[in-house]
């Protein structure tokens, strides 16, 4: 099953109600993530330009969209990104077919 890494930032007002009340959010994603047909892998807090990382899997992109949509209507992220990932398998067929393929394309000329 395809896997995603999806990159969030909280909104304030949720920021503000987890430092007012802690809670695992790790639940609440994974019961989205299972409404929609997939699967939550695990769920982490980080530093840097995301508050969090979510590692999930899912039948089909539109799966996977629909849970996004979800979560971004809800009002509680600032920002959210996913970003498919590809398996190193994966990524040898694509770079072996890019060899094959290579020299098929014409840059534009001026």
């Amino acid at each position: 099953m395809p896997r995603y890494m999806h990159q969030f930032t909280y909104s304030l007002d949720s920021m503000q109600a987890m430092a007012a009340k802690p809670q695992d959010r790790k639940k609440a994603a994974k019961k989205l993530f299972a409404a929609a047909g997939g699967r939550l892998v695990d769920l982490y807090f980080c530093f840097g330009d995301y508050d969090g990382v979510a590692i999930s899997e899912f039948p089909s992109n539109v799966d996977a969209a629909s849970a996004i949509l979800a979560a971004g209507a809800s009002g509680a992220f600032a920002t959210m990104k996913t970003t498919v990932l590809i398996t190193m398998d994966e990524a040898k067929d694509a770079m072996a077919k890019a060899g094959k393929v290579t020299g098929s394309y014409s840059p534009p000329a001026g």
